[in-house]
């Protein structure tokens, strides 16, 4: 079951911001994979009357503010985690000349509990649980050039080698979770269907600034995966979400905060 704690719309009587956050609930494992931009996430954890402290780690998709801003306010509650992130997550990044970071330190999220461990490669966290990381480009998608980050002491254009998308795997179906799919979801399913058939795709596609033809390229290459179940939301955008509906057979879904998605 996955909670949708956070997302950019929101079902009546939950709040809403820019930015995503899930509770995936496995029945023997908790995990909370981001966190959004301030505290609207715990909020309507509590509104759903979930005890947050049962989770058992987290996991942060890449270091932009909409996905990692969440996190203090949830050690501050929960106390000491291990935070999955990618190598990098960490650095200071921009999206253009604004800042995309978190205006918390590394050493502030290490004092309110933060058990930071860093993944580079494609790791196996718990029976059936994988977190692919930064899924190789093999398709024509590429992160957006007006995205930055500090390597070392340079600004240079950030090809997001941060990100971490979590597949579950059941019975040999899997679910891909993602936050951004800053790599490109093509690139993602690529990957991710290496490991296994896929069944459902949750989260943001970072689709909104696409035209149409790059849409329908994109849907041309989703629609060869043949996924099952779409559950989108946060950056995809309304234009892309649109023409996803027309042109893909499979299952979609809007999702919204306090939405629960049983799979």
């Amino acid at each position: 079951m996955i909670t949708v704690l956070c997302n950019d719309k929101a079902l009546k009587g939950f709040r809403k911001e820019h930015g995503i956050s899930f509770l995936i609930d496995l029945g023997n494992k908790k995990y909370l994979f981001d966190t959004g931009t301030t505290d609207v996430a715990l909020e309507n954890a509590r509104k759903l009357g979930i005890d947050l402290n049962t989770i058992d780690s987290v996991i942060i998709s890449h270091g932009h503010y909409d996905h990692l801003g969440g996190l203090a306010g949830f050690l501050r509650l929960i106390g000491k985690r291990k935070v999955y992130i990618g190598k990098g997550a960490l650095n200071r990044k921009f999206s253009g000349e604004k800042s995309a970071s978190p205006k918390e330190s590394y050493n502030e999220y290490l004092a309110l509990g933060a058990e930071f461990e860093t993944i580079e490669k494609n790791t196996k966290i718990s029976d059936g649980i994988f977190v692919i990381s930064a899924a190789p480009f093999v398709t024509n998608e590429r992160p957006q050039k007006k995205y930055k980050h500090i390597n070392i002491d340079r600004k240079e254009t950030d090809e997001f080698n941060d990100e971490l998308t979590l597949l579950i795997i059941r019975e040999s179906k899997g679910t891909v979770v993602t936050g951004c799919s800053h790599r490109g979801i093509t690139n993602i399913l690529a990957e991710a269907f290496r490991h296994c058939e896929i069944e459902n795709v949750l989260g943001g596609l970072h689709l909104l600034h696409k035209d149409v033809q790059e849409l329908n390229m994109i849907c041309d290459k989703l629609e060869e995966f043949g996924v099952s179940n779409y559950f989108i939301g946060h950056c995809t955008g309304d234009k892309a979400i649109r023409i996803m509906k027309e042109r893909l057979s499979a299952n979609f879904k809007e999702i919204m905060s306090g939405d629960i998605i049983s799979l």
